[in-house]
Order: structure tokens, then C-alpha cells, then sequence
């Protein structure tokens, strides 16, 4: 089977594709057929070597999102059989529950290899089932950025059709935190750079949007179209530097979802020291700021249940073939995409 390398990072990127035997399950295990991936900030850092302080080997195979078959089952297995589709979440230990951060240790992508490869060995207990009626490239695009604000909206944001939702970007977890929230009855408000990307933005639903460059203090804009009161639930994609804009932003009592800690384009702002510069805004509205981690299998079986019930789809700008797969890394970069970046691998 082929797959890719990330190779030496220390000397610039240096993905490239290798031939390994094609592997065989163990007691638990499958060997899936991956059909399609993905790409996310996540993946960048950790094929240029700059994700928190792991180093990892040069043979690791990046890529954490997935979609595939079934290709042969190990010794007892019984969650699935050969020929199903399925997908599942990287953090595969987390099946429900609280998250722990022991979890991370197991971690495809990143302590293990993960499904730039055309076969991988994955545990049973992780797998979720596709519908038929899904396909293997919209499946892929949600084990990160789908699964991340299904938790930020629906799971720890607890948001209700009363709400204002605010998010930051136009990325593969801000797309989808508009879906979620729109599907919940909520009102949206989306910032970008980009006056197109807002425009496509209002297509996708969202209700009200601001352009952060043209209003670097975009927070006292938020607060004008919610008439002073702000937003309950903020998904902060962009990370700390952004972080007094959404205290600012939030609405007595509101929630500020933190998930922005692999920025994919660099040099549009730099962390203050002194990161949360405005503390009465987090006393005086007592607000809450949380950390969100992806989510677990029950939650992303809930996702794919809402998805398929509200007839959900996932918003895709472009579909790389597996040969063609540098291509995907400086578009990505160029901070020009709106939703997810596919890679259809077979």
C-alpha cells in the first residue's frame, strides 16, 4: 500500500509517498480501506513539526480525518464487519463520558499513524457506521472541525434558539458551528476579512456578519447589532489573541468556546503577554471560557444522526486526489478556503 511520510521537517516540509506492506488487524482491530481524508490546521503543525512540543518520527503518516470500508477484521471483533463504511473520531479512546487528558495519548496523526495511507489499522471500539446515504468525502470532513463544534455549540455551549452565536473565520469549525447553531434556531454572527466570504457566509445562514479588518475592534461592532446585550456562545477559532475582543463580545452570563490553538495563517496578530488584558469583563458578565477538545463517540454519532435527520450537509471547497495532495497544503495556507479540504484517497 502507499502512504505518505512527513519526512524531515527540520529542513522545510518533505511529505512524500512510500510503499509499506499492507497491515494486518490484531485482536480488536480492522484494517480500513481509508476512501477519503482531510486537512485542518491540526495537520499542518504536525507535518512541520511545530504541533505543542511532540517530535515526531519522520515516518509518521499525517492526517486525522476519515472516511473509508472495511477491509478485513481481526480476532474479536464484532462492532463491525468487512464492507462496512465507517469513520471515526483521532482521540479513539474517548467513547463517551467527561474527556481526560490521558486520552491523548492515543492520538492517530500524532502518537500513531494516521490516514494519509491508503490502509490503516484501527481499533474496533471506535468505528461509527456511515449512512448510505453519505458520501465518503462529506464523511471525512467531520471528525475534527465538525465533531469540534457540534461540542462547542450543541454539547458544552448548550445552545438554544433564544441565542446569538458568534464565530471567528470562515474555516471548516466555524462553517459548521453555523450550521449547528442554525439547526438549533439560533442567530448567527460570523466575522471575516473577507466581504465575498461573509456574502457566502449570509447563503450558509448566517444572520448578521462583520469585517475584522476593516474594524480591528470588531467587538463594539457585535455589540451595536445585538443592541449592547452581545453574544452567549463565542467560538474563538483564531486563539488568544483574539481572546479580549470575545470577552467584550460576550453577553452577560455567555460562553466563549476556546478552540483556535493551531492558527493556519501566520502574522495577522500576536498574542499579548498579558492575554486577557480586560478581566472585569470575564468577572462582571461572569462568563465562562472553555476549552474544547474535539468530542466522543457518542457525540459524533449524535452528529451524524442530526445531520441525517436535518439533511445536513457539509460544506467542501475543494477535493484534492491523493497523488496531487501538496497541492492542498499552500491553498490551505493562503487563508483563501471557506469550509473543508478533501483529499479522496482511492
Amino acid at each position: 500500500m502507499r502512504v505518505y511520510e512527513i519526512g524531515d521537517y527540520s529542513k522545510g516540509l518533505s511529505l512524500h509517498i512510500v510503499d509499506r506492506p499492507d497491515p494486518v488487524p490484531g485482536y480488536g482491530e480492522v484494517v480500513m480501506k481509508v476512501r477519503a481524508t482531510g486537512l485542518n490546521a491540526r495537520d499542518l503543525s504536525i507535518m512541520e513539526g511545530t504541533l505543542s512540543t511532540r517530535i515526531m518520527p519522520h515516518t509518521r503518516v499525517p492526517l486525522s480525518d476519515n472516511a473509508g470500508d472495511v477491509l478485513a477484521v481481526g480476532p474479536g471483533v464484532t462492532r463491525v464487519k468487512v464492507g462496512d463504511r465507517v469513520t471515526m473520531t483521532h482521540y479513539w479512546q474517548w467513547l463517551d463520558g467527561c474527556w481526560n487528558v490521558s486520552m491523548a495519548q492515543e492520538d492517530f496523526a500524532a502518537t500513531r499513524d494516521g490516514f494519509l495511507a491508503e490502509q490503516v489499522v484501527v481499533p474496533a471500539d471506535a468505528l461509527i457506521k456511515l449512512p448510505e446515504s453519505m458520501s465518503y468525502e462529506d464523511g471525512s470532513t467531520l471528525q475534527s472541525a465538525g465533531l469540534t463544534a457540534w461540542n462547542a455549540v450543541v454539547e458544552a455551549g448548550q445552545v438554544r434558539p433564544s441565542d446569538t452565536v458568534l464565530t471567528l473565520g470562515t474555516g471548516g469549525v466555524s462553517v459548521f458551528g453555523l450550521q449547528w447553531a442554525k439547526m438549533l434556531g439560533a442567530r448567527v454572527i460570523v466575522t471575516s476579512s473577507s466581504d465575498e466570504k461573509l456574502e457566502r457566509m449570509k447563503a450558509l445562514g448566517a444572520d448578521l456578519t462583520v469585517n475584522y479588518r476593516k474594524n480591528p475592534q470588531w467587538s463594539s461592532e457585535v455589540l451595536e447589532l445585538t443592541s449592547g446585550l452581545g453574544a452567549n456562545v463565542i467560538l474563538n477559532n483564531v486563539g488568544m489573541q483574539e481572546m479580549e475582543n470575545c470577552l467584550l463580545s460576550a453577553a452577560s452570563n455567555g460562553r466563549v468556546m476556546y478552540i483556535g490553538a493551531n492558527p493556519v495563517v501566520h502574522g495577522e496578530g500576536v498574542a499579548e503577554p498579558a492575554v486577557l488584558t480586560r478581566l472585569a469583563n470575564l468577572i462582571i458578565k461572569d462568563l465562562t471560557i472553555k476549552g474544547i477538545i474535539v468530542g466522543s463517540r457518542r457525540m459524533f454519532e449524535d452528529l451524524i444522526q442530526a445531520m441525517t435527520t436535518n439533511n445536513i450537509t457539509p460544506v467542501i471547497d475543494r477535493v484534492y486526489e491523493f497523488d496531487n495532495f501538496l497541492d492542498a497544503i499552500p491553498y490551505m495556507k493562503s487563508g483563501g478556503k471557506l469550509g473543508k479540504i478533501v483529499v479522496r484517497v482511492q
